[in-house]
């Protein structure tokens, strides 16, 4: 049974000294949470700039959207509906023309049709109807296709009531390709950071375990000679502090204490074992 046990203890510690990877372990776990916290202030960091990006594109054409409502209603207020301005036409013209990104630029009269310039979007006059109705007098709405992002912002008449609205298309792949010009920076840029981090931290992990293993290597000796030692190995405290060095030394002493006394208890039943098959006596066969 002692023999078995010291068997076993041999074939943990020689187990346990080819994959001596403690430092690999910490390393890597220590790698893990910083990609993690990397990659998630990263994300952080992207969608607030998306955010930032679009959020300014819009208010550069919503400050547009009503300066030229601000036009309209000065018309209004001396009896001039949109479709009877005649330099509205022009205005509008000019306004895409000055405006780099504009797709289109129109103003929605009281029937709900759109006049304007640009390639202006084809829907039924009850749709833009329906649009001004869902929205606020003091609000806009924006909407959004494959290429083209789209603001409106109504305008009302002398008695409050809002009876068209001011819409403005601009370019979209431009500001999608902005970002996405800015995701791959980013990208690339955590990238490199995680790659020198790991090998910071792994370097860091190795120097640092190093004395470590070798105690933890003197401790596992120290356990694995207990039960065929003729004294009670013992370690010193070193990294591992005196506390844990004097807990270690008396568990060593007290297996090796065991195991003294199961070799001398085995040793006393084979004794015995073998006294009791001793020769027969003299006549028994007869």
């Amino acid at each position: 049974m002692v023999d078995l046990a010291v068997q076993e203890t041999r074939h943990i510690s020689g187990r346990g000294a080819r994959r001596n990877t403690l430092w690999l372990r910490i390393g890597g776990l220590l790698v893990l949470v910083i990609a993690s916290v990397l990659v998630l202030i990263s994300f952080l960091n992207y969608s607030n700039y998306r955010k930032t990006s679009l959020e300014l594109q819009q208010h550069r054409y919503l400050v547009l959207a009503k300066d030229t409502r601000q036009g309209i209603v000065a018309g209004l207020n001396i009896g001039l509906r949109p479709g009877e301005d005649e330099h509205l036409q022009a205005a509008l013209g000019e306004t895409a023309r000055r405006f780099e990104g504009i797709r289109y630029i129109g103003v929605i009269d009281e029937s709900g049709r759109l006049i304007g310039q640009g390639r202006l979007p084809e829907q039924a006059p009850g749709r833009w109807k329906k649009r001004i109705a869902a929205t606020e007098a003091d609000a806009w709405w924006q909407a959004a296709s494959a290429d083209t992002y789209q603001l409106g912002l109504p305008f009302v008449n002398n008695f409050g009531i809002k009876i068209g609205a001011v819409v403005i298309g601009y370019e979209r792949k431009p500001i999608e390709a902005n970002i996405g010009d800015m995701r791959r920076r980013m990208i690339a840029d955590v990238v490199q950071t995680l790659v020198l981090v790991a090998l910071l931290t792994m370097a860091g992990a190795w120097v640092l375990t190093r004395r470590l293993a070798g105690d933890l290597a003197q401790v596992g000796a120290s356990i694995g000679a207990t039960l065929e030692a003729p004294a009670p190995p013992l370690v010193d405290g070193h990294l591992l502090g005196e506390e844990v060095a004097r807990d270690i030394n008396e568990f060593t002493t007290v297996s090796h204490r065991l195991a003294s006394q199961l070799a001398r208890l085995e040793d006393e039943l084979r004794q015995e074992c073998e006294r009791g098959q001793g020769p027969a006596p003299a006549g028994e066969g007869a």
